[in-house]
């Protein structure tokens, strides 16, 4: 009988190890989550049988180590960008929560001088409205790979990088979701990715727990000195409902902790006088606060004081519509 060699050893035993009964089973530990995740990156390991695995993950939920392992590995492979602030943009929002209105945020740093480094999927099939329909009513470049993305920030402060553009193997995965109809952990990893090496984070998330799950994942893999903040999104997104109060989770050098935000809508808001991104007139007033409070959320893991961010934001938000 022919022994497997290595790579089918590794693939095989974390599949058992996530896989076994439910006295046996346990979860993947971050080196053995870097360590398949690299060698399916290094196309070792076939689709299927990673495929089997993340699902399996998937039943018994994910863990901030297995996340942080495969973050990992995708990040090996990534040059350094520089930026200031990472924007992941995966899930898009539903067509009733209004436009990706994050973006004016985005716009609004980026104008201020912060390099902002947005990163996403458009998954098509989803039926939601996504940043790409936008980036370019906001003078938003798309970049074709990380070496345009660092020069576009070089020379504008701000760039979108598909994730086909520089972890296309992570696009592969995403398309498992509708192959084989179940959600897996690719779409927390993707999150994660960080391509720009940033300084600041933000991370938005719909499910329950995920929240905390993405602010210690931070942690696992080791980026203290990249503060981050995770809430829930609107639709799932990175972008801060106003109209909500909730618990965030900020992720630094000293740990991860919570924090409790009362809701924020201003009803004597500044807003602009032609509305961006087709916005529906009685949406305008909904539109400004959210941008305010993504800005403000953004802000808040460079001033570690939420009055101090929502005051800034406030102050470029005024400037843009004046």
């Amino acid at each position: 009988m022919t022994e497997p060699n290595n790579k089918t050893s590794t693939i095989l035993d974390c599949i058992r190890t996530v896989g076994r009964g439910e006295r046996g089973r346990k979860p993947l530990t971050f080196d053995q989550a870097y360590q398949v995740m690299d060698e399916y990156l290094d196309g070792a390991i076939g689709d299927d049988q990673m495929a089997m695995l993340m699902m399996l993950i998937r039943v018994q939920n994910e863990t901030h180590d297995e996340i942080a392992g495969f973050v990992k590995a995708f990040q090996n492979r990534v040059p350094q960008i520089g930026a200031d602030i990472d924007w992941p943009c995966y899930a898009g929002k539903r067509q009733s929560a209004g436009q990706p209105w994050h973006l004016i945020s985005a716009r609004l740093l980026a104008d201020n001088g912060y390099k902002v480094l947005l990163h996403g999927y458009y998954d098509k099939q989803s039926g939601r409205d996504h940043a790409e329909n936008y980036l370019e009513e906001l003078s938003i470049p798309i970049a074709k790979d990380a070496t345009e993305a660092k020069a576009l920030l070089d020379s504008g402060n701000i760039a979108y990088l598909p994730l086909s553009n520089f972890a296309p193997q992570a696009v592969t995965m995403l398309g498992w979701k509708n192959r084989y109809g179940l959600r897996t952990p690719i779409n927390t990893v993707v999150r994660a990715l960080n391509p720009g090496d940033a300084k600041y984070g933000l991370r938005g998330s719909f499910h329950p727990g995920f929240q905390q799950l993405h602010a210690e994942v931070e942690q696992s893999v080791g980026k203290t000195s990249h503060a981050v903040i995770s809430f829930k999104g609107a639709s799932g997104e990175s972008e801060y409902n106003p109209k909500v109060s909730q618990t965030v989770w900020r992720s630094d050098s000293e740990g991860v902790t919570s924090h409790y935000w009362a809701e924020m809508m201003l009803s004597d808001i500044p807003l602009p006088k032609n509305t961006p991104m087709k916005t529906k007139p009685e949406d305008k007033v909904l539109m400004a606060n959210t941008v305010v409070s993504t800005t403000a959320a953004v802000l808040y893991t460079e001033t570690n004081n939420r009055d101090k961010a929502f005051e800034k934001a406030f102050k470029f938000w005024k400037a843009w519509v004046a």
